[in-house]
């Protein structure tokens, strides 16, 4: 069972709306895999309010911001004992108080899977962090689960249907990889390639396939590019299936990749109303 290579897992706290939620979506996760979880607590705000404009509002603001997260990480931390402890499940605690994304990479090198929230890039409120789930990806060198904004419950052994955003790149195979512990007991897998001709499209998923299904995973293939916009495709034909994964890789903003694919993970990262695994 793959699933036995996930035994430790992070999650990413903060003095957010959505920290709760995320917690009690990561402890059933590690009890579901019986995993360690980590919790880091970042105790450093992640929003900026419309009326906090101007550098000494914004200054202000954080200071007064950072002492009130400061002061919850003692209840933050008695609540995820809490939780943890009432699932029965193995626990530790960390604390940061700087940059979230600099925290999260100390800690992410010994995690299996790091869980994560949604940030809605077109959201005033979450422009400080909006790229945290995406750069987090590219410098975690593991899987990240991207979860939709109050999604507290995730069952990672039964996923019912799984959409795989496939293009031939080390990212996706990646993803793929990363992706198998979740997607080898779902009943529908589909592989979608975007914006390619036929016979490319099916030249490119043809190995695919058979690798899937040499581990007993039977998956369609669907090709087409009805938008022009990979994200909004993606997440489309996701809605169309039903899906409840998706996965795809994330691509750097330097590479060729990036203007075909990389804007894409970048909107489905916003706007996936489903769990995202994503790899780099």
């Amino acid at each position: 069972m793959l699933f036995m290579s996930i035994k430790t897992l992070l999650v990413h706290l903060a003095p957010d709306p959505d920290r709760e939620t995320r917690l009690k979506a990561a402890v059933g996760i590690a009890k579901q895999l019986d995993a360690h979880l980590i919790a880091l607590y970042v105790a450093m705000p992640v929003h900026m309010p419309a009326g906090a404009e101007g550098r000494g509002a914004s200054s202000l603001y954080l200071h007064e911001a950072r002492s009130a997260a400061k002061e919850k990480a003692g209840a933050i931390e008695a609540q995820v004992r809490e939780f943890c402890d009432s699932a029965g499940i193995s626990w530790e605690w960390a604390y940061g108080e700087e940059d979230h994304l600099e925290h999260l990479l100390e800690e992410v090198y010994h995690v299996d899977l790091t869980i994560l929230n949604q940030v809605s890039f077109d959201n005033f409120e979450d422009r400080l962090i909006y790229q945290l789930p995406e750069k987090l990806v590219m410098g975690a060198g593991g899987p990240v689960l991207v979860l939709p904004k109050g999604v507290d419950q995730v069952d990672l052994k039964s996923f019912d249907s799984v959409l795989i955003a496939w293009t031939y790149s080390k990212e996706a195979i990646r993803a793929l990889r990363d992706s198998l512990p979740m997607i080898e007991k779902a009943k529908h897998v589909k592989l979608f390639t975007c914006g390619k001709a036929p016979k490319v499209g099916e030249d490119l998923a043809k190995p695919v396939l058979e690798y899937l299904a040499r581990r007993g995973i039977k998956a369609d293939h669907i090709n087409h590019s009805r938008s022009g916009h990979a994200g909004e495709e993606i997440l489309d034909l996701a809605d169309e299936v039903k899906a409840d994964l998706i996965v795809m890789g994330a691509y750097g903003h330097s590479s060729m990749l990036d203007k075909l694919f990389g804007s894409a993970s970048r909107y489905v990262i916003g706007h996936s109303k489903v769990p995202l695994l994503m790899s780099h």
